[in-house]
């Protein structure tokens, strides 16, 4: 009888586990991540919904919930990879793009989480994502609208009642992807101010004459008072945000 060997064994580790016993869709989503950080695998949200597809049919998504869920845990802290010693690594962000290997366009930006930016360029994450095996109800259409809707929002900086500007996930997703710039949750982020006080520019590596920032546990946004006190923000303004080279620009002239 041919005994299997510790590569084959290893690679029956890795497959996924079962999903049997999960009640909800959320709870499949971490059981999965706890499964490839232990075995020291990347993942994409796509693969994610791809598996859970397959498995549990009757779990009633959408693709973007699942992606928005896993950056609320990433930016939250609650995605890191463990060794066999119990080193613990956070979580790394790595901004790609699709190349057309299944169905969704090439050019798609997707977030691959990988321990390591290496690990991360390297993964293969295109995959086909199985169609729902259910129709969607008016209500869950509409919640599945109001997602996709938050995902894809403009990118509008605004000010809250107590005079802090909030820059959305969305803009640092974009400046992301525009640099290939990965990032950690509660990563820094570098701030700077024009000469006459109307321009910030938002950087995601270190730049001299910036302050620095974090990005908050709290869905990954960024938010600060102004850096000038003699001009602080007002409370409702709201300010375009555009992608310029390797920065983010906010220019401070209220829509």
């Amino acid at each position: 009888m041919k005994i299997p060997s510790l590569a084959s064994h290893n690679d029956l580790e890795r497959l996924p586990p079962a999903l049997t016993r999960e009640r909800i869709w959320q709870d499949a989503v971490c059981t999965l991540i706890d499964h490839y950080t232990t075995h020291d695998q990347c993942f994409s949200s796509g693969e994610l919904a791809a598996e859970l597809r397959l498995q549990r049919p009757d779990f009633r998504f959408a693709v973007t919930e699942v992606g928005e869920f896993v950056k609320d845990l990433f930016h939250s802290g609650a995605i890191e990879w463990r060794d066999r010693h119990g080193r613990v690594t956070p979580a790394l962000q790595m901004p790609r793009r699709t190349t057309g290997l299944s169905r969704t366009p090439a050019g798609t930006e997707v977030f691959v989480y990988a321990p390591t930016p290496i690990q991360g360029l390297a993964h293969p994450f295109e995959v086909d994502v199985p169609h729902p095996a259910f129709q969607p109800t008016a209500l869950e259409r509409h919640r599945f609208a109001s997602v996709a809707a938050q995902a894809n929002a403009e990118m509008i900086a605004s000010v809250h009642g107590d005079g802090r500007l909030c820059i959305p996930r969305r803009a640092i997703e974009a400046i992301s992807h525009a640099t290939g710039v990965a990032i950690r949750g509660g990563a820094l982020v570098w701030i700077e101010v024009s000469a006459g006080g109307r321009t910030l520019r938002i950087y995601l590596e270190p730049r001299d004459g910036c302050t620095t920032h974090a990005l908050q546990a709290e869905r990954g946004r960024l938010r600060f008072s102004s850096p000038n006190p003699s001009q602080p923000f007002l409370p409702g303004d709201r300010f375009a945000i555009a992608v310029d080279g390797a920065a983010l620009t906010i220019r401070l002239t209220p829509r």
